[in-house]
């Protein structure tokens, strides 16, 4: 605990421009690594719901058969690029 004290006392020798300038930097710092966190659990989240619609694509005769007539357009237009 003597460290957090020795701390205190040499930020607050600084000047205050030095001051900002730490505060922005540690605040820089803690928003890099909070947008790291958010995007690696939003990244999480969209490829859950992904996995949860392909799941219901491929598991309900509804799904399979809009999933299949989704894939029989792909195939003619591949098939149309091709021969043009």
């Amino acid at each position: 605990m003597e460290w957090i004290n020795m701390l205190a006392a040499w930020y607050f020798s600084l000047p205050a421009v030095g001051q900002a300038g730490i505060t922005l930097v540690a605040g820089l710092i803690v928003a890099w690594a909070a947008f790291r966190i958010i995007f690696k659990l939003a990244k999480g989240v969209i490829r859950a719901i992904v996995a949860a619609v392909l799941a219901f694509l491929l598991a309900t005769v509804p799904g399979n058969l809009i999933l299949h007539d989704a894939y029989m357009r792909l195939r003619e237009n591949a098939d149309i690029s091709a021969i043009m």
